[in-house]
C-alpha cells in the first residue's frame, strides 16, 4: 500500500494493576529467596518476534517492535535502548538518543517523540543489522534507561530491564522476480523508511503490520527518470503497465479489479481502508506465508479467488488504483490471508541484481514529484544477489 501513514490513531489506552492474590497461589515459604524487587516506570513487551533474515547489503537483519507504557504520573523521556544477548548479556545493538526521537511514536500519534506522558503508550521501532547470520542469539532482552519526574527521590535516571523475547527462526520463503526488466526502484523497503516499517494499524481491536517488510517498485528509464511528460497521465510513468508476476505457486485467496486508476501526484480523498489497495491479489504460498500485490490496474487482473497459479504466472498489470500517489507495484508478505490485519514477515528472492542505490528517500521523492533524474550514490557497484531480501533504494534487475 502506497504511504497508508506512520501509526494510525489509537483513541485510548488504558493500563490496570491489581493489588490481590490469584486464587489458588500458594503461600508456603520457598527455600529460593525472591528477586530483589525494582520499581520500573517503564513497562513493556515484543508484540510480534523478530525473524533473521539476509539483506541485500549482506548484513543478517532484525526488525521488530517494543511496545512500551509510562507507568508513571509524570513525564518520561526514553534516553536509550540496548538489544541484549539474554544469555550472555552481550548488546547486539542500541538506539541513543537522537535515533529514539525519530523511532518512538506515541500511541495515535502520527510524528515520533521519545518523550511519554503519564500513562500514556509507544511503539518503538527496532532495527538490528548484524554482521553475520550467527551473532543472532536465540533470545533477546532490552536494557532501557529513562528519566522521568515521578521518580523516587534521588533516582532522576533509572536503567532497567525488559521485554524478553524468543527469536523467530521460522524458514523463509524464497521468491521469484515479480517483475521483469532494470531500474526497478525498492521504494519505502525494509529497514528504516518509515512510510511501511512503521505503519501500524489497529484493526478489530488488535495492532498489526502487515507492511513490516513491504517495498514499492518503481521504474527509471535510461536517464534515471520515474516519468517523463504528463505528470498527471499515469502512461507517463515507466513501470505503468508493466506484467506483475506470480512470485511462487500458490492459490488465489483474494482479489479486487473494478477500482479505477487514480490521477498521480496526489494522494485520493476519502479512501476507505476497503479501497486502500486499489485492485490487488493475495496469494496463499504455503507454511502461514500470504503475498499481497497492491494497486494493479483495473481490469488486469487475471486470476480468480479459489484459482491455482504457478511460480511466474501473469497475475496483473501494474497500475495506480487505490491510496497511490503514483503507478507502482506495492508487495508485502504476511502470516495471513488479509492485506491489513495479519503480520508482516521477511521473505527472499531467489535472484536479482543491484546496479545503482538512490541517495536517499528525499531524492526519490523529488524524482517522483517533479520528474528529475534520481540523485544515485557514486561508485555504486553492480551486485548479483542469491536468496537475500531487496532493501530500502536499490535499484534493481530482474530478470527472467
Amino acid at each position: 500500500m502506497r504511504r497508508l501513514g506512520a501509526v494510525a490513531a489509537l483513541s485510548a489506552v488504558v493500563v490496570a494493576a491489581g493489588c490481590g492474590a490469584d486464587k489458588g497461589v500458594s503461600t508456603q515459604s520457598s527455600p529460593v529467596p525472591p528477586a530483589v524487587a525494582q520499581m520500573t516506570p517503564l513497562v513493556g513487551s515484543v508484540p510480534f518476534a523478530p525473524i533473521p533474515f539476509k539483506g541485500s547489503d549482506g548484513l543478517t537483519h532484525l526488525v521488530y517492535e517494543l511496545w512500551v507504557t509510562n507507568f508513571t504520573s509524570g513525564e518520561l523521556t526514553i534516553r536509550d535502548v540496548a538489544a541484549l544477548d539474554a544469555a550472555s548479556g552481550k548488546q547486539i545493538g542500541e538506539l541513543d538518543t537522537g535515533s529514539l526521537e525519530h523511532r518512538v511514536y506515541p500511541a495515535g500519534a502520527k510524528q515520533p517523540t521519545n518523550v511519554l506522558q503519564p500513562g500514556q503508550a509507544a511503539m518503538v521501532f527496532i532495527h538490528v543489522p548484524l554482521a553475520d547470520e550467527k551473532l543472532v542469539p536465540q533470545q533477546l532482552t532490552h536494557r532501557v534507561q529513562v528519566t522521568a519526574a515521578a521518580l523516587p527521590p534521588g533516582s532522576a535516571q533509572v536503567t532497567e530491564q525488559l521485554a524478553p523475547t524468543t527469536v523467530d527462526r521460522r524458514t523463509l520463503p524464497v521468491l521469484s522476480a515479480p517483475l521483469a526488466g532494470e531500474r526497478y526502484i525498492g521504494a519505502d523497503g525494509c529497514c528504516d523508511a518509515p512510510r511501511h516499517t512503521r505503519a501500524v494499524l489497529p484493526i478489530n481491536g488488535q495492532l498489526y503490520l502487515a507492511q513490516r517488510y513491504a517495498v514499492d517498485f518503481e521504474q527509471a528509464d535510461a536517464q534515471n527518470r520515474i516519468f517523463t511528460g504528463d505528470p498527471k497521465d499515469p502512461k507517463s510513468y515507466q513501470i505503468f503497465g508493466k506484467e506483475v508476476y506470480a512470485v511462487a505457486d500458490g492459490t488465489v485467496v483474494g482479489t479486487r479489479n473494478d477500482l479505477p486508476e487514480q490521477t498521480p501526484g496526489t494522494y485520493p480523498a476519502n479512501i476507505g481502508v476497503d479501497e486502500a489497495d486499489g485492485n490487488f491479489v493475495v496469494l496463499d504460498i504455503g507454511n502461514g506465508f500470504y503475498v499481497n500485490y497492491a494497486h494493479m490496474q483495473p481490469g488486469s487482473v487475471r486470476p480468480k479467488v479459489g484459482e491455482r497459479v504457478k511460480r511466474g504466472d501473469v497475475i496483473g498489470l501494474v497500475g495506480n488504483s487505490g491510496n497511490s500517489v503514483a503507478p507502482h507495484l506495492h508487495l508485502h508478505v504476511m502470516d495471513g490471508p488479509s492485506p491489513l490485519a495479519a503480520q508482516g514477515l521477511p521473505y527472499l528472492y531467489d535472484t536479482f541484481t543491484t546496479t545503482g542505490q538512490v541517495a536517499s528517500t528525499g531524492a526519490f521523492d523529488a524524482a517522483e514529484a517533479t520528474g528529475i533524474p534520481l540523485a544515485l550514490v557514486a561508485d555504486a557497484t553492480r551486485t548479483e544477489h542469491t536468496d537475500e531480501m531487496v532493501l530500502d533504494q536499490n535499484l534493481v534487475t530482474f530478470s527472467r
